[in-house]
């Protein structure tokens, strides 16, 4: 079947390590414009944070944010989707997380879903501590009972490096949640773990893409590079993680150059040799 859309992660696989998109990528995105398959940004940041960093004439056609919570098209950037928690999803979400002692934020509704809540765990944890330095105008202490009611978008918790235990708990603990993790942008080896409403990842936006936009009989190419696109790549027909992945994803799926060496191009060249 024809390639019909290619959806690729952001940090680390789109840009280089300096955040910068590479000429060679940019040819590729406009040779996909040029052969009218669908170009897209799949990404963990918030819209207000993926903004922030992708120039304003790149060559897509959406933007899926906050993991797939949020869909935007590109050219006008108009809000197609979005998925928020109900108050009361997220009022019981925030009493089991502080009860188990844990640093987390629990952010707003999309799109102000840069604005959130934070609480201090029982044991301090450096990585969350510069997430709340970082965006220190956009937060505020967390207060029980959750003041609302208001819709919120995901809770971040952040666990220290080299520990698992408390991904491998929440998975367990919240089946009627999404339960993401990736690595931390910040330190490159603290765990964050991203909880959505349940049904919510990069895999389910693309999915929502392709039947909504693009039609049946086509397929996907999914390009990325640590955990929270592991649901995208299991789903996409063709999966590639470029080569500064985690050594298990790279066990696991096909591999191509970093993302500082045009990693994205060369996944989609060797796509379409075979159509």
């Amino acid at each position: 079947m024809p390639l019909g859309i290619v959806v690729t992660d952001l940090d680390g696989t789109l840009l280089g390590s300096r955040h910068q998109l590479a000429e060679a990528d940019r040819r590729t995105l406009l040779e996909l414009g040029r052969r009218r398959i669908l170009r897209v940004v799949s990404t963990g940041r918030s819209l207000h944070s993926a903004l922030s960093v992708l120039p304003e004439d790149l060559p897509i056609d959406y933007l899926c944010h906050s993991s797939g919570a949020g869909i935007m098209r590109w050219a006008d950037r108009h809000p197609l989707r979005s998925v928020n928690m109900a108050y009361a999803e997220a009022a019981l979400l925030a009493d089991e997380l502080v009860r188990r002692e844990l640093c987390f934020m629990l952010h707003f509704a999309i799109p102000d879903s840069h604005y959130f809540h934070l609480h201090r765990g029982k044991k301090p944890v450096p990585d969350f501590e510069r997430r709340v330095a970082r965006y220190a105008p956009f937060a505020s202490p967390l207060s029980l009972p959750l003041a609302g009611p208001r819709d919120m978008s995901q809770a971040l918790v952040i666990e220290p490096p080299q520990s698992g235990v408390v991904y491998a708990e929440l998975v367990q603990a919240l089946p009627g949640f999404q339960v993401i993790r990736t690595t931390s942008p910040f330190d490159g080896a603290s765990t964050w773990i991203e909880i959505f409403p349940r049904g919510v990842n990069k895999a389910s936006a693309a999915a929502w893409l392709l039947e909504t936009v693009v039609g049946a009989g086509l397929e996907c190419l999914a390009v990325g590079n640590d955990y929270n696109d592991l649901e995208l790549l299991a789903w996409a027909d063709h999966a590639f993680v470029v080569g500064n992945a985690p050594v298990d994803l790279l066990a696991r799926f096909a591999s191509v150059s970093s993302n500082d060496a045009a990693g994205f191009s060369a996944a989609v060249q060797r796509v379409l040799a075979r159509h």
